[in-house]
């Protein structure tokens, strides 16, 4: 089955081609230089951008996957289009949560696309997107790997914090061909979800964006972040004493908001050049307190849950530091862990909404009515 995918979430103008769950081609063009200066997303400037760009990204996933056909031929875009289309069998795209501008841009781009060429559609939860992305595999089918239900989630990114129970429908001894609960060799594929915890306010990668934004750094703010807290002098991790918000709290919730607010206290009176010559330390600090926070709540819920597998996505999983604490969390758990092997499928991308649509289509969950499928984003996580 060929899949061209659609992500335009946010701030990223993304598309990919797979072949069932192996990615044949991926794009991904940023807009942090347009956004950079306001010191965050302004979104009729993201959804201008992925006006301008939407086509030519697509374009270039299709053009990827066969590189030696010349891109634009004597029937010039049309017949490109043409060409490349009569091979896709299923459209996906992001149908939220996000930014309703920005994701409207990819739904009509996609329904436009789905009417015009005859595809089937698919419209993807953005957050089992994440999720989906330690599902994914290069060309050759590789990384090949074993994962075993049910499965504890964590999705880390600017704008969303979630902890997923993630499990399988229980195959029967002698699955029915063609049941949406199992594939063609009667493996189960009925994902099910169970939401353990969330943010209750601030995401992870927002809250550091908001840090970095007070320390007077760019946009986006959490690599700038892990960037400076690695300058730290030694042991300054929690030179600046921060709270860990619901740390007492009988529940698997997040809440980044208070944390913001503390640290923001904290330094608010403080010159220019106390804060400058201290950056290294209080980014250490501030990065510190929010990847213990992420840490402490998901083994909270890995240990009351009992998965058989620890899994971890979203943009904050770049972050190096969060990925060799978690590692030492599940090898003190005794359970394997896995993360998107390359760093573009931690952040947005059209990858991971092709693999989860994938899963969607062998299921059957088209979009029935295209016409009609809206522009609001969404969220059934």
């Amino acid at each position: 089955m060929k899949i061209l995918a659609i992500e335009t979430s946010c701030d990223d103008t993304c598309a990919a081609v797979l072949e069932n769950d192996r990615v044949l081609s991926s794009v991904i063009s940023s807009q942090i230089d347009l956004h950079s200066r306001w010191g965050g997303v302004v979104p009729e400037i993201a959804k201008r951008a992925h006006e301008e760009r939407i086509g030519a990204v697509i374009a270039e996933a299709l053009h990827k996957t066969h590189p030696l056909i010349p891109s634009l031929e004597k029937g010039g875009e049309e017949n490109f289009f043409n060409r490349y289309m009569s091979q896709i069998e299923v459209i996906a795209v992001t149908k939220g949560p996000g930014l309703a501008v920005a994701l409207g841009v990819g739904i009509e781009t996609a329904k436009k696309l789905a009417i015009k060429y005859n595809k089937k559609l698919v419209a993807v939860n953005h957050i089992e997107g994440h999720l989906m992305s330690n599902f994914i595999k290069n060309s050759k089918g590789k990384p090949d790997r074993e994962i075993v239900f049910p499965a504890l989630n964590l999705t880390a990114s600017g704008g969303h914090t979630k902890i997923i129970l993630v499990n399988k429908s229980t195959p029967s001894p002698s699955p029915l061909r063609g049941s949406k609960d199992f594939d063609k060799e009667g493996n189960s594929i009925n994902m099910q979800y169970i939401v353990a915890g969330e943010t209750l306010d601030d995401a992870a990668g927002e809250a550091l964006d908001k840090a970095a934004k007070l320390l007077g750094m760019g946009y986006p703010g959490g690599p700038v972040i892990e960037r400076l807290a690695a300058l730290n002098a030694v042991n300054s991790k929690d030179w600046l004493k921060l709270p860990r918000p619901l740390k007492n709290q009988d529940n698997f919730d997040y809440s980044f908001s208070g944390l913001k607010t503390s640290f923001y206290y904290q330094i608010r009176d403080w010159p220019k050049e106390k804060v400058n010559k201290n950056l290294y330390n209080l980014a250490a600090s501030f990065q510190e307190a929010v990847l213990d926070t992420l840490v402490m709540k998901f083994r909270k819920a890995a240990e009351y849950y009992q998965p058989k597998t620890l899994l971890a996505t979203g943009g904050v999983m770049a972050n190096m530091a969060l990925r060799k604490k978690l590692r030492k969390m599940a090898r003190e758990l005794g359970l394997p862990i896995f993360m998107p092997v390359k760093k573009e499928w931690n952040t947005d991308n059209a990858a991971m909404i092709g693999v989860a649509g994938y899963y969607k289509a062998i299921r059957g969950e088209f979009v029935e009515e295209i016409e009609k499928l809206d522009r609001e984003a969404r969220l059934e996580l």
